[in-house]
Parts: structure tokens; C-alpha cells; sequence
């Protein structure tokens, strides 16, 4: 809807355009025939006239057609100026479409997180910039160049078919690190099109450089309109792929970062579990967190952030010597001291206030004497599935119970440690039913 909106908007804002020439361009013709025709009118009457009288007929035909001429050098003037100026707005109006659809081009790739969808629309949006029949995306590892994606043929066919650097248009591309815009075929590149079945007649490969290394080659092949891709169509592209190298190199970073908070965050969690509680402990806590946050429904993100908080909950651990000393989940202080430790590094901070209330009770009997509503439900949560791993896991110091004696134990109306809404949704986990609230 907003697209057809903008359609009807620039149509309008068109024929507003068109309607202004068209009146300033009558100005112009008024403007200048008017002072012609006065000319006339004063040379007839005082010069034409007279000259008639005393016989230089002769002269009065001469001044005549020299002001038809001024007149119809006038007339084809506006009628030139009048095409070249329509020719012109015209040429306008398409530039700022192309840079339209540039500007949108870039904004969809910005929106990208992951780097294989940042490659797929690349591709995609740089066919559509400049009309190209065949597209492919090329990405150079070591003396190779490889496709990663295409638009327009097969995929299987052009990632089975590497080109060595140097040769083809592509090689060649990648060996100058420079556009190459209508370059003549060689041998390698007619042999690339028999063996993935196509055919190429006109070309723009734009190499996507970063800091001067070759990072990927933008691969337009086959102008739809059966002509040959233009200087213009050139900084188009050349564009989006200064544009998308960023955004490639932010996805990069990203997916970096993600995959190595990944494995510290499994490296912790395997230590939590191996030697500050029992086997089984962090896994099992995690499990019910994602079963409860699921049938509590909370948010996406609030639900990731349960699941590193569970992961992470007992760091603190590490400031004591033993695990089996105190109330049931180890000692007092584990808690806050796991938050303070991870309130210090940047991709664990948020889930610190989780980690710090993950053993606060409903009823302000927890170590912080927090109550009620005034606890995460995030540690809610927590506080819950921790509990019933702590007296059900055979591994646990408190591991004296079984999952039947925790929902006896839970849906008593005098049990006032937990969240309601978390002990329904364990009960309805466990297919059962609350008796009392």
C-alpha cells in the first residue's frame, strides 16, 4: 500500500511538473513573438509604407522575409527547446527513480542481520537496480573464485564450476580489483557459460573491496532491454556494493561475536555443571526455563535472556569452597556474587539482576528480601525450575524428592515462595491441575 502510494504521489507531482513547463514554455514563445510582432506593426507602418511610396518595392519584400524568417527561427526555436526540455525532465525523472530504488536498495540490505541473507538480497537488488537477466555473487578463496549465489540460472551448476583468479571477466575483475563494464569474452568465460547453460551478452562485474582486499564480485550479466549495461548502470552498482561491503563486514562481526559468546558461554556452563554443582544440574534448570517461559508465552528476547540466565546462574559458586553448605541451592551469597561477576562483562551484564534474584522468594524470604512483583519474572522463573532440579536431581546434596512429591508440595495454598503464575504453568507441564490458589 505505501508503495502504490508513493506511485500515485510522484505520478501527481509528474503531471504538476509538466503542467508548469508546458505554461512557461508558452511565456517564453509570448515573450518572444510579441516584440516581433510590434516590429512588424512599426515597420509596416512607418518604414514599409513609405518605402512602397517611393518605389523600393523591392526592399519592403526584403525587410518582410527577413522578419518571417526572425519569426520562424522563433517558433522552431520553442519547438526545439521545448523537446530537448521535456527530453531533459524526462532523462531527470529516470535518474531519480534509479536513485530511488539505490536508496532502497541499501535500506533493505541494512535491515540484514545474518550474512547468507545479506548475500541472497545483494544479488537480487543489484539485478533489479540495473535490469539484468543473470546475476551471481562470487567470493575468492585462495587462487579460486567461487559463486555463493545467482539469480537467473543454476546455482548447482555455477558452485560446481570455479574460475581460477585471472581468468574470465571475473578472474579478471578480481586480479585488477576494478570494474569491468562490456568487457570482450574470452575462451574461459564461453566455456563457463556452455558448462552452466547460458549465455552472455553483455556484462558489468563490480568487485566489492574492503580496505583494498577483495572480498566478493557482483556478477550482471544480460541487460533486459538486449542492450549493453551503461556508465550510469556502473555507478549504480558500484554504489550498492560501497554500501553492502559494510553491511557485510557488520554481519561478519556479528555472526563473530555471536559465535564466540556461544562458546564462552558453553565453556562456562559445562564448568558450572562439571565442578560447582552436580551433572545434569545446568541443563536440566535450562530445560524447564524454556518449557515455563514457552507456556508463560513471554517475549522472544525475554526468553533468550532466560535461557543465558540459566546457563550462567550459578558463576558465583566459584567464591566458595564447598556447594553443599546452606539453604537448599547452595550457599547465601552465590547469588550476588554470580551477578556481581557478570555485571562486569558486557554480553552477560543484562542478565545479572536475573542471576542475582534467582533464589528471592514471593513471600521477601529470599537472601535480598525481595518480594512479590518487585522480582524479575525472569528470576521468578529461574528461582522455580533451580528449585525443583536442587531437591529432585539425584546428583543434588537435596536431592531427596521426586517430581511427584514437588507438585504436592507446590500447590498447597499455604506455599507462598513461588509465583503462581509459574507454579500453573509448571503444573500444566506436568498434567495437572491447580487445586487451590
Amino acid at each position: 500500500m505505501e508503495w502504490a502510494g508513493a506511485k500515485v504521489n510522484q505520478m501527481s507531482q509528474s503531471d504538476r511538473e509538466r503542467s508548469a513547463l508546458a505554461r512557461t514554455q508558452l511565456l517564453m514563445a509570448v515573450v518572444s513573438l510579441v516584440p516581433l510582432a510590434v516590429l512588424f506593426y512599426i515597420s509596416w507602418k512607418f518604414v514599409f509604407t513609405p518605402l512602397q511610396e517611393t518605389g523600393q518595392t523591392s526592399t519592403v519584400f526584403g525587410l518582410v522575409a527577413l522578419l518571417v524568417f526572425t519569426a520562424v527561427a522563433v517558433v522552431l526555436g520553442y519547438v526545439l527547446v521545448r523537446r530537448d526540455t521535456e527530453r531533459t525532465v524526462a532523462a531527470t525523472h529516470v535518474g531519480d527513480a534509479r536513485l530511488a530504488r539505490l536508496h532502497e536498495a541499501t535500506s533493505a540490505l541494512a535491515a540484514i542481520e545474518d550474512s547468507a541473507s545479506v548475500h541472497t538480497a545483494l544479488v537480487g537488488h543489484a539485478a533489479d537496480l540495473v535490469s539484468a537477466e543473470r546475476a551471481a555473487l562470487w567470493m575468492r578463496e585462495r587462487d579460486e573464485l567461487l559463486v555463493i549465489r545467482t539469480l537467473g540460472m543454476s546455482e548447482e551448476r555455477a558452485k560446481a564450476h570455479p574460475l581460477p583468479v585471472g581468468q574470465g571477466l571475473v578472474g579478471r575483475a578480481a586480479e585488477l580489483g576494478h570494474t569491468l563494464l562490456e568487457g570482450e569474452l574470452t575462451d574461459t568465460d564461453r566455456s563457463w557459460d556452455d558448462r552452466i547453460v547460458t549465455k552472455t551478452h553483455s556484462s558489468l562485474i563490480v568487485p566489492l573491496l574492503h580496505r583494498g582486499e577483495l572480498v566478493a564480485l557482483l556478477d550482471l550479466r544480460n541487460k533486459a532491454s538486449g542492450g549493453p549495461f551503461t556508465a550510469a548502470d556502473q555507478q549504480l552498482v558500484e554504489g550498492l556494493a560501497r554500501q553492502a561491503i559494510l553491511f557485510l563486514d557488520n554481519a561478519a562481526f556479528r555472526e563473530a561475536e555471536a559465535a564466540f559468546e556461544d562458546a564462552v558461554t558453553h565453556i562456562v556452563t559445562e564448568l558450572v555443571d562439571r565442578y560447582l554443582t552436580w551433572p545434569g544440574h545446568v541443563e536440566n534448570v535450562q530445560a524447564l526455563c524454556d518449557a515455563l517461559g514457552k507456556e508463560l508465552a513471554l517475549p522472544p528476547e525475554r526468553q533468550a535472556e532466560l535461557q543465558l540466565a540459566a546457563s550462567v546462574h550459578d558463576i558465583g559458586l566459584l567464591d566458595f569452597p564447598r556447594v553443599d553448605i546452606g539453604p537448599p541451592g547452595g550457599p547465601v551469597d552465590h547469588a550476588s556474587k554470580g551477578a556481581d561477576r557478570l555485571a562486569g562483562m558486557a554480553f552477560w551484564a543484562p542478565v545479572a539482576p536475573i542471576v542475582r534474584a534467582h533464589h528471592e522468594q514471593m513471600d521477601g524470604r529470599g537472601p535480598l528480601g525481595m518480594r512479590g512483583f518487585a522480582i524479575p519474572m525472569a528470576a521468578r522463573i529461574l528461582a522455580f525450575a533451580e528449585y525443583v532440579d536442587t531437591v529432585t536431581n539425584p546428583g543434588s546434596p537435596w536431592g531427596e524428592k521426586t517430581l511427584a512429591d514437588v507438585v504436592v508440595e507446590v500447590s498447597r495454598d499455604d506455599d507462598k515462595r513461588f509465583d503462581r503464575t509459574v507454579v500453573e504453568a509448571f503444573l500444566k507441564t506436568q498434567g495437572h491441575a491447580v487445586h487451590g490458589s
